[in-house]
Order: structure tokens, then C-alpha cells, then sequence
């Protein structure tokens, strides 16, 4: 069994990306959990409809209070679930484990996905996103970064003669 190589820095900067990522999204997700629980016990006490419809927003206010308070507790329940998985990304890039460099490409190419979605209704803001999130595929797919995760071969220095150390024949 081959030893291995040691962490690109490249990968530590991500797993630490993909760290701060996840706390951002739990944080945000439990904020929106918790608003939408607020909402939905404010609900029986303010008038919350007529205040959203004065604010301007005539089509919200005819979801209801309840069916908005769903809404935002799901919206943050995917928030909370995307940081639980950045979470395991970024811990799994520390440890070069192989589900991780799968799990980073996946939610790469999600990311492009997407920022193309985002583009095509005219958010010229996620260009970034689609930039960033291709510039991260392409690197997880470089054969040192793929060897660190488990994925690809280490190859000989071509100056040497396996086994030998020497560069003759």
C-alpha cells in the first residue's frame, strides 16, 4: 500500500470554504426555522395578513400566514440540510476521503446547474457562482488532487527508474 500523498493546499482551502459555508447555512437555516415557527404562533394573535398586504404584497398575503410559515420553515430546512452537507464536505476534503471528492464534484456541479438556471432568468449576478463552481470541478479533477482523494495513480517521476532511484537505465 502506497503512503499518502500529502494534503494540496488547494484542498485544505476548500475543506475550510466549505466549512465556514456550512456554518453560514446552519445558522441561516435555524434563523428561518425559527421565524417561521414565530410567524405561525404570531399568527393567531396579530394581524399579520392585513400588515403584509399594507407593505405592498398583495399575492403573498392570499397564501396565508399558515401556508407562509410552512414555506419559510421548509426553506429553512433546506438551508439547514445543504450546511449539514457542506459540513461533510469540508470535514471529508481534511481527511481526503473518497465519498468526499464525489460529494464535492456533486454539489459543484449542482452549484452550475444552477447559476445557469439563475443566468437564463436573467440574474447576471450568479456568473460568479458559475465561474467559481467550474473552477472547482476543474481543480478536483486534476490527477494530484484526485491521487490525494484516493481516485487516481501516483505516477513516477519520469527522471527516475522505479525501484533503482537512479535516471539511467
Amino acid at each position: 500500500m502506497q503512503p499518502k500523498p500529502p494534503r494540496p493546499t488547494g484542498v485544505t482551502i476548500l475543506a475550510v470554504l466549505a466549512i465556514l459555508g456550512a456554518l453560514g447555512l446552519l445558522f441561516s437555516g435555524a434563523a428561518l426555522i425559527g421565524l417561521g415557527l414565530l410567524l405561525g404562533t404570531l399568527a393567531a394573535t396579530v394581524d399579520i395578513t392585513n400588515a403584509i398586504n399594507n407593505a405592498g404584497y398583495p399575492g403573498l398575503s392570499s397564501l396565508g400566514v399558515g401556508t407562509i410559515s410552512a414555506l419559510i420553515i421548509a426553506l429553512g430546512a433546506v438551508f439547514a440540510i445543504l450546511g449539514i452537507l457542506y459540513l461533510a464536505v469540508g470535514i471529508g476534503f481534511f481527511g481526503g476521503k473518497r465519498w468526499a471528492w464525489t460529494l464535492g464534484v456533486i454539489v459543484s456541479v449542482i452549484g452550475i446547474v444552477l447559476a445557469i438556471v439563475q443566468l437564463a432568468f436573467g440574474n447576471y449576478g450568479s456568473i460568479l457562482s458559475l465561474i467559481i463552481s467550474l473552477l472547482i470541478v476543474y481543480y478536483l479533477m486534476r490527477p494530484h488532487v484526485k491521487t490525494f482523494f484516493g481516485k487516481g495513480t501516483l505516477m513516477a517521476s519520469p527522471a527516475t527508474t522505479p525501484g533503482t532511484g537512479s535516471s539511467k537505465p
